[in-house]
């Protein structure tokens, strides 16, 4: 019993190089924010890897794609939501990083018994101020 929680840190960290193994070998993905918006970059053709959250959202990912698809659409349906039943200038960046994938991403990670999300995201707003 006394040794059960340095199993699950060291449970975690092995998760942890496990992930970053799996995504080391994924072609970059980098963002550019100037004046008129924001220029997003990658190399490699072979799947997609940028795609539109909301009206000023954007994501770029690599990793597994049904991890990145999941992901993808749990973004875009909070997005939705929140559109809907509030308003469209309501949806931003900080409220879906907050209150809809970092709970979903947290608890994959602390699950030790079940499988990570294997993706790296990259996500730009478009808007009046500059964050």
């Amino acid at each position: 019993m006394i040794e059960e929680p340095y199993r699950w840190v060291e449970a975690i960290a092995n998760r942890r190089e496990y992930i970053e193994g799996q995504l080391a070998p994924g072609s970059p993905i980098a963002a550019l924010g100037y004046r008129e918006g924001i220029l997003f970059v990658t190399l490699g053709q072979t799947r997609q890897k940028l795609f539109e959250i909301y009206d000023r959202i954007a994501m770029g990912a690599i990793g597994h794609p049904g991890d990145i698809e999941r992901l993808r659409m749990a973004a875009i349906e909070m997005a939705s939501t929140e559109g809907f039943t509030r308003s469209a200038a309501d949806v931003s960046l900080r409220r879906l990083a907050h209150y809809s994938l970092s709970p979903v991403m947290k608890t994959a990670f602390e699950q030790v018994y079940g499988p990570p999300y294997l993706a790296r995201m990259l996500f730009a707003e478009v808007g009046v101020h500059p964050e």
